[in-house]
């Protein structure tokens, strides 16, 4: 392997990126795979094509993430009524977006557990995760990316079979009312995931989705009554490309009221 002006963990930009998107180098091969510092999507670059990201760079894109967590724990803390929160699982393929969204939860006194499993990995060992944990609610996810080329064919996608495979999976065990399946990263395969048997998938248009987006769709469900349907409109003015990035099917809540 030959001498490289990176290093993994760096913290870069695409130089013909116009929204200037700040990637985190996951690996360096041939290609060198970024995957989003703050958006859950994947990209395979040659070194030439992008730039070390500035400490402006960085500390702009930080304080966005810090105001949207603020806005999601104010709204959240909000509610007044004594209830038993849904219980959360949340599969993700990037370590470092599984503790910010554990953390999150913890802040909100909901109750979730996390696992650290590659895309990949997901439906060859979720039946051994699910005889262990009994959750009410799943989220699966990590990083995705679409190619441009056969919009249907889920081999235009990076990790969306693997999503599919895993959501398979949970649906011999569970039907959409009993675990609540939340699915998908940047530009997946919406339509294969809500299929295959998941409640809220990304992405319709194919578009980015942030670190919180997920989550964000589990705090939702873990926080509205199990006679209630989800307020999808409600939700969506937390997701930052709103519709285009994240779909879902009808669906009631996970909370249950203290009497």
């Amino acid at each position: 392997m030959g001498e490289y002006m990176f290093k993994v963990g760096d913290k870069v930009i695409v130089i013909d990126d116009d929204n200037k998107n700040i990637y985190k180098i996951k690996s360096i091969n041939e290609l060198i795979c970024l995957v989003g510092y703050s958006y859950r999507m994947v990209r395979y670059v040659k070194e030439e094509e992008i730039r070390l990201a500035t400490d402006e760079e960085l500390e702009k894109e930080e304080l966005k993430n810090q105001k949207r967590k603020k806005l999601i724990k104010e709204k959240s803390n909000s509610r007044k009524t004594k209830a038993i929160f849904g219980r959360i699982l949340h599969i993700d393929g990037d370590k470092e977006y599984l503790n910010s969204c554990m953390a999150l939860y913890k802040e909100l006194g909901i109750y979730a557990e996390g696992i650290h499993l590659s895309e990949k990995e997901g439906y060859l060992k979720i039946k051994d995760i699910l005889l262990q944990i009994t959750p009410d609610i799943i989220v699966i996810t990590g990083h995705d990316a679409y190619n441009g080329s056969n919009i249907a064919s889920l081999d235009s996608y990076e990790n969306s079979k693997y999503f599919v495979k895993t959501i398979r999976e949970i649906r011999k065990h569970f039907s959409l009312d009993d675990v609540i399946v939340i699915a998908g990263a940047c530009g997946s395969h919406f339509e294969a995931l809500i299929a295959s048997g998941a409640n809220f998938a990304s992405s319709p248009k194919r578009l980015n989705t942030h670190t919180y987006d997920p989550a964000v769709a589990a705090i939702k469900v873990a926080t509205t009554s199990i006679n209630q349907n989800i307020d999808f409109d409600g939700l969506l003015k937390y997701i930052e490309n709103g519709r285009s990035a994240l779909g879902g099917v009808e669906t009631k809540g996970k909370m249950r009221l203290l009497l």
